[in-house]
């Protein structure tokens, strides 16, 4: 055949292919385009049953002809099913898309079973690169709705107590998950007779919604089961029990029955052990551009009372997309931690879980903490994030001194007692409006509690302040979110150095590991003394300074002296601190600690003080096991500007009152002058 006729009849062929692809009223339409779609593949996340989700899809029009889409349906893909699925926004085909322009539509996700929905996709038009047996695919995948059941605290734990006693920790079950949570029946307590649960009336099966803190509020019985857990030992030895639970999260499988949950939280008392507590086992890092980067702050506390050992940290699933941030615990950069991290009771610590996206999908994950903690020696925590399309909202923080005439500033120094103002109104997105700020405490002061509230009478939750109840750095973050849901990729911080100014600063604080809520109106109240020795008495008026004597004015109750309790706290963890600024020369003062009253057993009290604004004196977590006990702490000399310090640390069973304060060898033996002649 001549070479001409094979060009023709090429032509021709190709002629007839485009006009395959054209639809009856596309006759002579033979231009090709070019498209692109993006994402080319969307995935859903964990969508709540009866509740919709929806992914936009964009095709664009690369080429200078008019792009025509003649197919634009939604299939199953390897046997999943489709039923919950559909798109949105197609319209009538063929779709026409300009040369340069681009067409949007959805996929939605309405979740009517608790199945994975898995389905594709196909797109044809004319471009060339496609065909009928090769078409363009965008895949589609979700999550399975499933209830997930949390419980807080993850154990009960109870401090030793002396038979007769009683106390009481409410234990909380709610449903993280995205599907309704059963409680097939009432969950049972089975082990040692020193314990017992108290239920509300409630009708089983019981079913709770997946968890929502504002609606929580408006119909708690929805939401949460709250368990008490009441102990009362009738002998001095440890007891251990078990508090079983019935659900259909399947995760931890019933023996007697594989087709439902059995969930076993462990109590225990009277053990002096460790215990290890975090702010969530359950970390959802959200949803994140592609090439950007979450970072989640975990807290891992002791709440036992022996020191807890944690021996290692890592990430043991989703390597591939979550890794950890250990700062100064892994020096040599190989994400493990390079010695035990060792953390007294009541104390926390703090690490960092970094998710990094390479596609758009849902990813999970899981990290294992282990310990030295009996009943939980490796603590997982389950990790979930998404990949997707967009850009990273910036957050901007800083704080100001309230009632001070100062700069923003992301550091700054401030007295114990000020309010500080959190700013976060500076916050932007690129490509969108910020609609949500996240605000948390990422250090503190050990026993010191920070309660973030709004500014004034706003509802703004751009600003926040709190009060800088003790000395030492308090770090805030701050993480904002955007109206396609997206976070910030990188934390603001604020970081405030509270220093007290006075020339003598004493504080107390302490920890009832007993006590579910130590931020509320419930707790034990430790009191806080400072006699000036020689005509003071301890808890006499008026050379006695505490509750019943506070002198919050600054009154000329001695001289020069004119102490002053700041804070009186009478309801849980302190703190409690008294000031004086005009020590008198070779006088000698006395600390000491008052249990006033026991509401959670035992106590943990520490106590600070502070010279010129320098810390030079810290005694940390006496255990104080019963009410009335007294704590005689310490013994301050002042003596030309400066303060020497003598450690008495001697805990008695009553509260020595209208004693006066002991002197030691060690102040005979000093040398140091003294105006009351004590010696």
């Amino acid at each position: 055949m001549p070479r001409v006729m094979l060009v023709r009849l090429s032509i021709l062929f190709s002629f007839l292919l485009l006009g395959a692809a054209c639809g009856p009223g596309d006759v002579g339409k033979v231009e090709t385009a070019v498209i692109q779609v993006s994402p080319l593949s969307v995935a859903f996340s964990q969508v709540n049953l009866g509740e919709s989700a929806t992914e936009d899809v964009t095709v664009l029009n690369l080429s200078q002809n008019e792009l025509v889409i003649q197919t634009l349906a939604l299939e199953s893909n390897d046997g999943g099913a489709i039923g919950d699925l559909k798109l949105l926004g197609v319209g009538p085909l063929p779709v026409r898309v300009p040369a340069g322009g681009d067409f949007i539509f959805q996929v939605e996700y309405s979740p009517t079973t608790q199945s994975v929905n898995k389905g594709r996709i196909r797109i044809l038009g004319n471009d060339p690169r496609y065909s009928a047996t090769n078409p363009l695919f965008v895949n589609v995948d979700t999550l399975a709705s499933r209830p997930q059941l949390d419980v807080r605290p993850a154990s009960v734990r109870f401090a030793r107590m002396l038979p007769g006693g009683r106390a009481e920790q409410t234990l909380q079950i709610i449903n993280v998950g995205s599907a309704p949570l059963i409680l097939h029946e009432a969950p049972v307590y089975t082990g040692g007779g020193d314990f017992r649960i108290e239920l509300p009336n409630r009708t089983y099966p019981l079913s709770l919604k997946v968890y929502d803190a504002a609606l929580e509020a408006t119909s708690p019985q929805d939401y949460v089961l709250d368990i008490n857990v009441v102990y009362a030992p009738a002998g001095a030895n440890a007891d251990t029990g078990e508090v079983l639970i019935v659900s259909n999260d399947v995760r931890d499988v019933n023996p007697n029955d594989p087709t439902r949950g059995l969930r076993k939280v462990v109590v225990q008392a009277n053990a002096d052990a460790p215990c290890i507590l975090v702010d969530g086992r359950t970390r959802n890092l959200g949803q994140v551009p592609i090439g950007g980067n979450a970072t989640d702050i975990v807290t891992v506390s002791n709440c036992g009372t022996q020191p807890l050992n944690i021996s290692s940290i890592a990430v043991t699933e989703g390597t591939a997309f979550f890794e950890l941030n250990l700062g100064s615990w892994d020096a040599n950069g190989d994400g493990r931690i390079d010695n035990p991290i060792i953390l007294a009771p009541s104390a926390n610590t703090t690490f960092a879980i970094q998710f990094t996206p390479e596609q758009p999908a849902t990813e999970r994950g899981k990290v294992v903490i282990s310990s030295n903690d009996p009943v939980q020696p490796e603590l997982e925590l389950d990790l979930v994030a998404r990949g997707s399309d967009g850009v990273c909202p910036i957050a901007v923080a800083t704080g100001t001194i309230k009632g001070v005439s100062s700069t923003a500033r992301t550091e700054l120094s401030a007295v114990p007692l000020q309010y500080i103002v959190l700013d976060g109104r500076q916050s932007s997105d690129p490509d969108g409006s910020v609609v949500s700020y996240d605000w948390e405490v990422l250090e503190k002061p050990s026993g010191t509690i920070v309660t973030l509230g709004p500014v004034g009478n706003s509802t703004d939750t751009n600003r926040r302040e709190f009060r800088l109840f003790t000395a030492g750095t308090y770090k805030i973050g701050l993480n904002v979110v955007d109206n396609e849901g997206f976070r910030s990729c990188e934390q603001a911080v604020v970081t405030i150095q509270a220093i007290p100014n006075q020339k003598v600063h004493i504080e107390l604080t302490w920890t009832n590991p007993s006590d579910p809520d130590e931020s509320d109106n419930t707790g034990s109240d430790l009191d806080l003394h400072l006699t000036k020795m020689g005509p003071g008495r301890w808890f006499l008026v008026p050379y006695d300074v505490f509750y019943n004597n506070a002198n919050p004015g600054k009154g000329a109750i001695w001289s020069p002296e004119s102490p002053s309790l700041d804070i009186d706290v009478t309801s849980g963890a302190g703190p409690e601190n008294i000031t004086l600024d005009n020590p008198e020369e070779c006088q000698w003062y006395a600390i000491g600690v008052h249990y006033f009253r026991e509401q959670f057993g035992t106590a943990y009290a520490t106590v600070r003080v502070y010279i010129n604004t320098q810390l030079v004196y810290e005694r940390l977590h006496m255990r104080m096991s019963a009410g009335g006990q007294f704590w005689d702490v310490a013994r301050i000399h002042w003596q030309n500007g400066q303060a020497t310090i003598f450690d008495v640390d001697t805990l008695y069973p009553a509260s020595l009152a209208g004693h006066a304060p002991e002197i030691i060898e060690d102040m005979k033996e000093s040398g140091l002058c003294t105006s009351q002649s004590l010696y």
